[in-house]
């Protein structure tokens, strides 16, 4: 029974209005690998520490992905993994977007298990499937899997090598239910046709 979560975080002041369709795409890759898979819009609905505190206890998730697509989301992923680890040690949090390229900082000033460089979709199915089937994870094999950072048992950091990215054949049509299931597909798609501003 493997639980997963994917988390937006806060991008500007106010929500954005282009749909989290990174994210989206990350929930329908990795579907098929858990008996369970969340979505988290915090960028939308901003939620309040004690929420997320509750929401994380209550769902004991065995995976985080946070998708951090702008570099300013660093203290926000900061104070989200830290929260997390300190709910669950086990959870294993792993973090996309462009904050990723700051890799090394992340996996040695956060929570973060692992981070995940370019295209997600492919690179986040092999690794989650990795975990997912072995309970004993090896540097060397984790070497494998190409587009990942991570910090081997020496507290070195360790990059994997770019991944391949998707073919266009095999990109999935957003799934819209993600954000209907989350109460704001009409913040993305308002009746007035304006919702890319």
């Amino acid at each position: 029974m493997t639980k997963i979560c994917i988390c937006t975080t806060p991008i500007r002041p106010v929500p954005t209005t282009f749909p989290p369709l990174g994210s989206m795409s990350i929930i329908e890759t990795l579907r098929p690998l858990c008996s369970e898979i969340k979505f988290l819009h915090i960028d939308y609905h901003r939620y309040n520490e004690e929420y997320l505190l509750n929401y994380f206890k209550e769902n004991n998730f065995d995976f985080v992905g946070i998708s951090a697509v702008v570099s300013t989301a660093y203290a926000y992923t900061k104070y989200l993994s830290g929260m997390i680890k300190s709910i669950n040690k086990n959870t294993r949090i792993f973090v996309g977007g462009n904050l990723a390229a700051s890799s090394q900082i992340l996996l040695k000033k956060c929570k973060i298990d692992y981070c995940i460089i370019g295209d997600g979709e492919i690179i986040s199915n092999n690794l989650i499937n990795y975990l997912i089937k072995n309970k004993n994870v090896t540097e060397e094999e984790l070497k494998e899997i190409k587009g990942i950072c991570f910090l081997n048992k020496n507290n070195e950091f360790v990059f994997t090598g770019y991944g391949k990215a998707p073919s266009a054949s095999n990109l999935l049509a957003p799934n819209w239910e993600i954000l209907e299931n989350e109460n704001c597909l009409d913040h993305y798609m308002p009746d007035n046709g304006n919702s890319f501003k």
